[in-house]
């Protein structure tokens, strides 16, 4: 190998679906083979292999896959120089498509649009723009400002909260891109004081960090989290929960709550609490009177201390004065 001289070429992936699942992809070479699908199927083509980086193992499932679609340009040589019959593929060669493909003619993508554009390739996606994404390019095509949640009560208070826009900000050529093709995308932008990170799911769910560290996520769906062993979690700032729905809470152990300030409990509809074993609540300080009623629907009043049901009845209040 190499010994019957270095042969290299230029050509255009026409099908990826290798039978082996190795990452092969069929190309037709500029120079060595004809546009003319009918002297040379696509299907004729000989398979190619991709050559990945190192950052990829290409060893038992590690590191990154091969991802070259139908119409990439590709660069690479043949193993074989004189019968040219096992390419390797060194990398792509991004350009600025002139025209759409015709799918009927080789050195094009084979797969063709849906009505009414039977004929047309679907690689490239437009003419006339380079093959480096619009994200990278500076030109945002991601749209969440129809999504946005806005003025989002705060309990027992007249303040509210919006999620913020979007941070993008880029300036070319500092935002790297993957994109996949049915539109998921992870960008890491070095743009000068606009740094982010942003990772999208083409349903909408999203998560971006913007310059100062600031994350916002997006959940379109439903959130399912397990978590096997402890969770710890200690918020510096406040805590601002809003649900807009039920909540249910099911503690299986004890429950601590400690709280070192004040606490207000707001509770427009009914309130329950029921006690399988004993109850007690001690009162340090001077309570304000709050007049109620017990189990047998007689005014009872609290001013420091609980009173007892006469009744004894279930629902009761019970306690020691303090």
């Amino acid at each position: 190998m190499g010994l019957d001289g270095f042969i290299w070429f230029i050509g255009v992936v026409e099908n990826r679906n290798d039978p082996s699942q190795m990452g092969r992809v069929q190309v037709r070479c500029v120079s060595f083979h004809t546009d003319n699908k009918n002297d040379l199927p696509t299907e004729d083509l000989p398979w190619a292999t991709t050559m990945l980086p190192t950052t990829a193992s290409a060893n038992s499932g590690l590191g990154s896959n091969p991802f070259l679609a139908e119409g990439t340009w590709v660069l690479g040589f043949f193993l074989d120089a004189k019968t040219k019959q096992q390419p390797v593929i060194l990398g792509t060669l991004p350009g600025k498509p002139s025209s759409l493909g015709e799918t009927a003619k080789g050195f094009n993508d084979p797969n063709t649009r849906p009505a009414p554009e039977i004929g047309v390739s679907v690689y490239p996606k437009v003419a006339g723009e380079p093959d480096i994404d619009k994200l990278a390019r500076g030109t945002n095509t991601i749209d969440k400002t129809t999504d946005l949640t806005k003025d989002v009560n705060i309990a027992n208070s007249t303040t509210t909260w919006s999620e913020p826009d979007s941070a993008y900000k880029t300036t070319y050529p500092y935002n790297r891109v993957f994109k996949t093709e049915t539109g998921h995308v992870k960008e890491y932008d070095d743009t000068e004081g606009e740094e982010r990170i942003h990772e999208y799911h083409k349903a909408g769910t999203f998560y971006e960090i913007d310059k100062d560290g600031n994350r916002t996520t997006r959940i379109v769906k439903d959130n399912y989290e397990i978590i096997a062993g402890a969770n710890y979690v200690n918020v510096k700032g406040d805590v601002n929960l809003t649900v807009d729905s039920n909540c249910n809470t099911y503690v299986k152990g004890d429950w601590n709550i400690q709280v070192d300030g004040n606490k207000i409990e707001n509770i427009k509809g009914t309130s329950t609490e029921t006690v399988d074993g004993v109850a007690t609540k001690t009162f340090k300080g001077t309570g304000s009177e709050v007049t109620a009623k017990n189990s047998s629907g007689t005014d009872i009043k609290l001013t420091g201390h609980t009173h007892t049901d006469p009744a004894g009845v279930a629902g009761s209040e019970t306690s020691t004065p303090n």
